[in-house]
């Protein structure tokens, strides 16, 4: 199997202006590889903070103007790589008509467009640069389990042998609420065809990651579920992608860059593992699954005990109280046994996120009285 090392040569890095991917390009920097840092728009607010971060890590270099909806644009990122870690995607809060300039406007067609007409144009580029030997795809756990949470048996386990479509009546999963789901799938599917259809020339490994949390490394990456968490230590409702209670599942993106740095590395047949060459990387710590409100706000209390915290809704507009439950469970069993994968305590993670909030000013704590 063409593992990779970084005597290989250089690797290249999709999306490095999100979460994912600027701790993707800092844990390969740090292990010595060279790495080519793709973003969209190095004169943007969000390029201008990445690149500020971005070029005190030794050994990277700055690709500027690589959009998923520009064909061609990966092109001479990728020329003389000997891997590609893709992370960029289009996400439900980012498609909004400014952040992705060259989209739609909408959200669904833009989530899944930007699955799949973008990793076709990342595709090309591995396939024209004529030395990528291995790609490491950032999926989702949207792609294992997605809609099935609540047609599965109380305490079910989702491994790699599931995907979110399995026994979805077709005309729900077509629903826009499934875009990101259905391009999380989709794309899976169409990296292993397309690394099949290669003629072994590179070979393709997935990630699942469930709610990635972690240390904010500068501004531009805040979004998504670190944002909430933000906010609740910061005393404010969670605004996404409601205000209302809700499960967190979270992985740390440390532990998460690194098992993907570990499966680039790997020379294991990971089409050979159960489930194919795809990892789950979910429940943190042993623990699956936290409500917001209670469980999560307990372990930002225990280390920020001054912290006036907020609080998600508990009941509807109308005064109807949620009802939420956790049916499933996670672990990161393969990644941890076939790649090596380490899990650290999901409080370390929530610690982290909050630290880095406060640090970077992105919240002022309200101090009880």
């Amino acid at each position: 199997m063409p593992a990779i090392t970084p005597h290989d040569g250089p690797v290249a890095v999709t999306g490095c202006s999100g979460f994912t991917g600027g701790h993707m390009v800092r844990e390969l920097a740090i292990h010595g590889y060279d790495v080519r840092a793709c973003i969209r728009d190095a004169n943007s607010w969000r390029g201008k903070d990445c690149v500020q971060y971005l070029e005190r890590l030794p050994g990277v270099t700055i690709v500027d103007g690589c959009d998923l909806f520009t064909p061609g644009s990966y092109d001479d990122a990728f020329k003389g790589c000997a891997g590609v870690f893709h992370v960029a995607a289009v996400l439900g809060n980012s498609a909004d008509g400014k952040s992705q300039p060259l989209g739609s406007g909408d959200v669904s067609t833009d989530v899944y467009n930007g699955g799949i007409a973008g990793t076709q144009n990342v595709i090309d580029a591995v396939n024209g640069s004529g030395s990528v030997k291995r790609m490491v795809y950032t999926s989702s756990m949207a792609a294992v389990s997605g809609a099935r949470g609540a047609t599965v048996p109380q305490g079910y386990e989702w491994t790699e042998t599931d995907w979110s479509s399995d026994g979805v009546p077709e005309e729900r999963w077509q629903h826009p609420r499934n875009a990101y789901a259905r391009s999380k799938v989709d794309t899976e599917r169409l990296i292993n065809d397309a690394a099949d259809a290669s003629g072994g020339a590179w070979d393709a490994i997935t990630m699942n990651p469930a709610m990635i949390c972690g240390p904010i490394l500068f501004k531009a990456q805040v979004g998504q579920w670190i944002e909430q968490i933000g906010r609740l230590a910061g005393g404010m409702e969670p605004n996404w992608p409601s205000r209302y209670d809700m499960f967190y599942n979270i992985i740390d993106v440390r532990d998460l860059v690194k098992a993907h740095r570990l499966a680039a590395e790997s020379s294991v047949d990971h089409r050979a593992t159960r489930g194919g060459p795809r990892y789950v990387m979910h429940g943190s710590g042993g623990r699956s699954a936290m409500r917001f409100g209670t469980e999560v706000a307990e372990v930002i209390h225990e280390y920020f005990p001054s912290f006036a915290l907020g609080e998600p809704a508990t009941v509807t507009s109308k005064g109807d109280p949620i009802t939420i439950e956790s049916r499933t469970l996670n672990d990161c069993k393969k990644a941890k046994s076939v790649l090596g994968a380490t899990i650290r305590p999901v409080e370390d993670t929530i610690r982290a996120v909050v630290e880095s909030s406060v640090e970077l000013g992105i919240i002022t704590p309200k101090i009880n009285a």
